[in-house]
């Protein structure tokens, strides 16, 4: 009778985990549905060589969004790079960096949405490309666009070259 049980055991542990294992739909659909926008700060030393380069002051980043300033990041300082969400609804994001003694330099990022299609389960996300990018120079002393497709992935996007 105890090898009957035994057997019994093993078969309903068997089918349970069958069972559970066909419940799932082998999709998984990621709770981050942003892609980001990677940004790195950099500047060229005397030798004239690119080095990347923690960000010397304190940094606020907002975005214009519906016509309002929303702040992203907060007070955030040594940061050699910074990630910001796209709009899925404008083909312009307006970002605005502020430093201490209320200087700023704002930035427009022309894009392109692309929606992007995951599945029936996951339902449909937004990628974005870069068409192209604006700034003012109070820090920033110029910018260059090094990857324009910007999805889920950890590429970085934008350089922003500083002024020294």
């Amino acid at each position: 009778m105890k090898t009957f049980y035994r057997i019994l055991s093993a078969t309903l542990i068997a089918c349970t985990t069958l069972i559970g294992g066909a419940c799932d739909n082998g999709y998984d659909c990621s709770l981050e549905n942003t892609a980001y926008n990677r940004i790195g700060f950099y500047n060229i030393n005397e030798a004239g060589i690119e080095e990347t380069l923690a960000f010397p002051q304190t940094l606020t980043v907002s975005m214009m969004i519906n016509g309002r300033d929303s702040i992203v990041i907060n007070h955030i300082s040594d940061a050699s790079s910074i990630k910001l969400p796209m709009s899925y609804t404008h083909t312009c994001d307006t970002t605005i960096f502020s430093y201490e003694n209320n200087i700023k330099d704002t930035i427009y990022v022309e894009h392109e949405n692309i929606p992007y299609y995951v599945s029936m389960e996951c339902g449909t996300v937004m990628y974005h490309k870069i068409l192209s990018l604006h700034h003012t120079h109070n820090f920033i002393d110029s910018a260059r666009i090094i990857n324009d497709y910007v999805n889920f992935d950890y590429n970085e996007n934008i350089k922003l070259y500083l002024i020294k």
